[in-house]
């Protein structure tokens, strides 16, 4: 009867609770959330050379716009973004997109260096068309306006992005896979518990 009992014990043990699952789920959440983070790249989504006019596409969100050039970041020189730069970012519609003045330090991208300059939330996932002016990059190595995300946009943006996903039939089989392991071992355990109920 002690084996019997000793059993029972092992199984209850053997269970999955409903918290542990959300735990292990939340943790593995944010465990992907933050990898986001490391992988923000200052020109993710594309660039457009000063002057210039290009189409470039852009997911619906937050997107960081940058100031860049080819220039070595270990050279000592300072990255400068003109004073007279000016660009402006069209929507698919064509409705002008209000962009929010933003400076930090420059940072190298591993081809150059690259400062942000502004930030913008585009209304919808598409080509947005990008103009930009300057008459003093004449001499600079390769200037460009590039659009990408910077750790905490790359973090909210996949965050819209797993959200979105458990929206749809991902979300279904997920809630179906967590419902099978609450449940399995609880009913595994109930056979036999039963089972040992008949034999004793």
């Amino acid at each position: 009867m002690s084996s019997g009992f000793r059993e029972r014990m092992r199984d209850e043990r053997g269970l999955i609770s409903a918290g542990a699952l959300i735990g292990i789920g939340i943790l593995l959440f944010i465990a992907y959330l933050l990898l986001a983070a490391f992988e923000g790249d200052s020109a993710q989504f594309g660039s457009v050379s000063v002057p210039g006019k290009a189409q470039v596409e852009l997911p619906k969100g937050d997107v960081d716009i940058y100031y860049s050039e080819k220039v070595d970041p270990d050279a000592g020189v300072p990255l400068i973004v003109p004073d007279d730069l000016q660009y402006t970012v069209t929507a698919p519609d064509g409705v002008s997109v209000e962009v929010n003045s933003r400076g930090d330090e420059a940072k190298s991208t591993g081809d150059g260096m690259a400062r942000l300059i502004g930030a913008m939330t585009t209304p919808v996932e598409g080509s947005y068309t990008i103009t930009t002016e300057s008459s003093q990059t004449a001499q600079r190595i390769s200037p460009a306006v590039t659009f990408g995300q910077g750790p905490f946009a790359a973090i909210g943006h996949r965050a819209e992005d797993v959200f979105d996903e458990l929206k749809g039939p991902l979300g279904i089989v997920l809630v179906a896979v967590l419902v099978i392991l609450f449940f399995w071992p609880r009913i595994r355990a109930a056979r036999k518990r039963a089972s040992y109920r008949d034999k004793y």
